[in-house]
């Protein structure tokens, strides 16, 4: 049976990204096998690492842990990852390796190169882009187009990296998706109650919520909404974030400081943020970077309007006056007047909300899967 490597710095990218692209490839008669870390650096909980194991044991498909990090100066980890990866492809002799992730990536392709194994990578957000800091320009574009030319399909998800793709790398094949893509039906049939969820929460009903979903960290911004509500100083807007990570400590101590705790709840990680989002108002996205942004396009599903940045892939979707409403990634005051607009006005919520409705469904996993399954039978 012809065999097919995924490679990612963290399972969590696998498990949260690219499950659909493993049942593709079973699909299509290969054996699977998937490497990253799964010890260190996910952004999901253990338990739910162990279910993605047991997830991958159940589907037959080979997993295995290796010690690559996301930090490109924890050279010693990484490279002894890269020479896991070596001595696998090696053994195994596969048709193709699929990369994720920037180091991820990096060590994949020089591993792949260096067993001349042809090379799928999906790019889910360079890392340098307009108003990027000058040091991801430094650090990794000439990376990146090194290592293009030993790439035979670069993937991308939003227009500003495959123009850039398109114009200045090396790659055979330079391809635009539309995401990894998100199952709409799956979101939209979940039966939950919201009136029920907002009850178990505490909110009242005349209570604003607002919610953002992902990692905390300084790229997510979420203190950015955190200060634009308390600028509000209105004790009926409230913030939900769904999400565990490194900044956990530094937004507690940020809530606490500016007297938010009645208002502002983080609830760590969560398996049925779906549920979750039926029960709130508005949803906030204000990253600093994005390739895309599943959990903003998961809310639109669900009917939300958005409040984003102007950053990266975010403006694929994200349109100022039509599903939300946008502004720079550090506008404290900007984004609590559009809070504020959407709090005063029930009308504009719905209107955004069904035309959210509407635009995601160019992003639905059936959309992503018909391209795919045509991306790995054209390689």
């Amino acid at each position: 049976m012809k065999k097919v490597l995924m490679v990612a710095t963290t399972a969590a990218m696998i498990e949260q990204f690219n499950k659909s692209n493993i049942l593709i490839l079973k699909k299509m008669n290969y054996e699977v096998h998937i490497v990253g870390n799964f010890q260190k650096g996910n952004p999901i909980s253990n338990s739910r690492i162990e279910q993605f194991k047991s997830w991958l044991d159940k589907n037959n498909v080979m997993w295995k842990h290796i010690p690559v990090t996301r930090n490109p100066y924890d050279i010693f980890s990484n490279y002894r990852a890269y020479k896991i990866l070596v001595n696998l492809i090696s053994k195994n002799r596969y048709e193709f390796v699929h990369c994720h992730t920037p180091i991820g990536s990096v060590i994949g392709r020089l591993a792949a190169h260096k067993t001349k194994t042809p090379v799928i990578y999906t790019a889910h957000g360079f890392h340098f882009f307009k108003g990027a800091p000058l040091k991801n320009w430094v650090l990794y574009y000439p990376v990146e187009k090194f290592l293009s030319k030993w790439t035979k399909i670069i993937i991308t998800i939003n227009h500003y990296d495959y123009y850039l793709a398109k114009n200045k790398f090396h790659a055979k094949s330079i391809l635009l998706i539309p995401g990894v893509g998100i199952d709409i039906d799956k979101i939209t049939e979940r039966k939950a109650d919201s009136n029920i969820l907002r009850k178990k929460f505490g909110f009242r009903d005349d209570d604003f919520v607002v919610m953002s979903v992902g990692e905390l960290n300084s790229g997510k911004n979420h203190s950015v909404i955190i200060r634009a509500i308390s600028e509000l100083n209105n004790k009926k807007i409230k913030y939900i974030i769904c999400g565990q990570g490194s900044y956990r400590e530094k937004l507690l101590s940020l809530i606490h400081k500016l007297g938010m705790q009645n208002q502002v709840e983080l609830l760590g990680f969560r398996s049925d943020v779906y549920d979750i989002l039926k029960a709130a108002d508005c949803f906030a996205f204000p990253s600093k970077r994005e390739g895309l942004g599943l959990a903003a396009l998961e809310a639109m599903a669900v009917g939300l309007p958005l409040v984003t940045s102007d950053c990266g892939g975010i403006l694929e979707y994200s349109k100022d006056g039509v599903t939300g409403f946008i502004h720079r990634p550090d506008d404290v005051h900007g984004f609590a007047q559009s809070i504020n607009k959407l709090y005063r006005s029930p009308k504009m919520r719905e209107k955004m909300g069904k035309h959210n409705q509407f635009a995601v469904k160019e992003y639905s996993i059936e959309s992503v899967d018909k391209i795919m399954w045509e991306v790995y039978q054209n390689i």
